[in-house]
């Protein structure tokens, strides 16, 4: 699956061993890329995941276009193993899609990205700073998922 072998949640012990149990929690199970992170940088991985729970409890952004946002992202960069995990993620739940074009349009055109679709966003209720918050994550999430596909030998399921 990896170029590496990550250390897989039955072999963790310690601060790790306890990571995992937060991870499980949060999301029902472990998923792979999150074992490769934990295990090259546990604390990037504590990190990550503080953060995610920030933008799941944000006071203005639904949290419920995250897994649209980042599948919509998937997608754009062809990365499968990312489709599918939202995928079902999305399978699992209603979901909103009140701001994803807008998002998407000033992620990969920002060039075209302008005052309309700020309006836009304005809108359904978003601040300069909900758009801030919202293409802050997007970007990370693009980041890291560029960091698993480098880390790929064939593609997670």
């Amino acid at each position: 699956m990896f170029i590496i072998e990550p250390i897989k949640k039955e072999e963790a012990k310690g601060e790790l061993q306890l990571l995992y149990k937060m991870i499980e929690r949060s999301m029902g199970f472990v998923p792979p890329h999150f074992e490769l992170f934990a295990s090259i940088d546990m604390e990037e991985m504590k990190e990550f995941m503080a953060y995610n729970q920030k933008m799941l409890t944000h006071p203005n952004i639904d949290k419920n276009i995250l897994p649209h946002l980042r599948l919509a992202i998937a997608q754009k960069e062809c990365r499968s193993y990312c489709i599918n995990f939202n995928t079902t993620l999305l399978t699992q739940g209603e979901y909103a899609l009140d701001a994803r074009s807008q998002l998407l349009q000033a992620l990969h055109r920002t060039r075209e990205f302008g005052k309309n679709d700020i309006k836009e966003l304005e809108k359904v209720g978003y601040t300069h700073k909900d758009l801030f918050d919202l293409l802050s994550y997007a970007t990370n999430f693009m980041a890291k998922s560029k960091m698993i596909e480098i880390y790929l030998k064939e593609e997670l399921k």
